[in-house]
């Protein structure tokens, strides 16, 4: 029989959960209903509120325990539901968009581990091409609401732009600045301090040996100092291209930065009563 600290324990962890549970399903409701996107707005609280925790336990489900099928459940399930019911699928898509944000910034969820759930939740909406009055676009991404063509258009184009105005950098600048970086990769979360090969104004390059691909989003101490007490911001990341090097084993990296590095905004201060 198990000690009845461990029982104390686990009901503990259970009630936490569940008021987890509790409070996202409210904030989550209160986004919704506040949203001019989605006509899901003109539902009740209590309603949304349910939904927004089914959809959380699914989530939940996948996030800490890789398992996706009642996901996927939820996304088949909502969909059929909200098509028969005369709801189209922007309203669906923009109702996925919300509760994802909600669980960044309510729940604290780190985007970065959310990519495989994005993934199943397309793979759910491409599955269901054919099967609800709705015309589902192949390739559809939920997060964008590109395609596979208009991203396969858009990356073109981007890279061409990219590939410009990096040769015009590369041309101007060699620095190599010690950095950190952070991501979480198919093989699981990575980090390595390494230097660029080159920096820009809204980005930098750097050589190596991991398994990066385009669209990674990582964390960049950028620069990073090794010196007692020194302090190392860190910037959100995108990896823009992956170029093969006469470097056995290593590949060239290029990240933009998805945030600004001029100077953070300070508080105001209070007047003194």
């Amino acid at each position: 029989m198990a000690p009845l600290t461990e029982d104390n324990d686990q009901s503990k962890k259970t009630a936490q959960q569940a008021q987890r549970r509790q409070h996202y399903a409210a904030s989550a409701a209160e986004r919704l209903q506040l949203s001019t996107e989605t006509q899901f707005c003109l539902l009740p609280f209590e309603e949304l509120a349910r939904t927004a925790g089914l959809w959380f336990d699914a989530a939940h489900e996948a996030l800490m325990r890789a398992n996706y099928g009642p996901l996927d459940a939820f996304i088949r399930q909502q969909n059929e539901i909200g098509a028969r019911q005369g709801f189209e699928l922007d309203d669906m898509i923009v109702l996925l968009r919300l509760l994802r944000q909600n669980a960044i910034e309510a729940e604290g969820w780190n985007e970065d581990m959310l990519v495989e759930m994005d993934d199943v939740i397309n793979e759910a909406f491409a599955g269901l091409s054919g099967q609800v009055s709705w015309e589902i676009p192949p390739g559809l991404n939920y997060l964008t609401g590109e395609t596979a063509a208009d991203a396969e258009r858009a990356r073109a184009a981007a890279e061409a732009a990219q590939e410009g105005k990096e040769k015009r950098i590369h041309a101007r600048n060699k620095l190599h600045l010690p950095i950190r970086v952070r991501a979480f990769l198919p093989k699981g979360a990575v980090e390595e301090f390494t230097r660029t090969e080159n920096v820009a104004r809204g980005g930098i390059y750097f050589l190596s040996e991991l398994p990066y691909y385009q669209g990674v989003r990582a964390h960049v101490s950028y620069p990073y100092w090794e010196a007692p007490g020194a302090i190392n911001p860190q910037y959100e990341a995108e990896v823009v291209r992956v170029d093969e090097t006469d470097k056995e084993s290593y590949k060239g990296i290029a990240m933009r930065f998805l945030e600004t590095l001029g100077r953070p905004k300070t508080k105001k201060k209070e007047p003194a009563s």
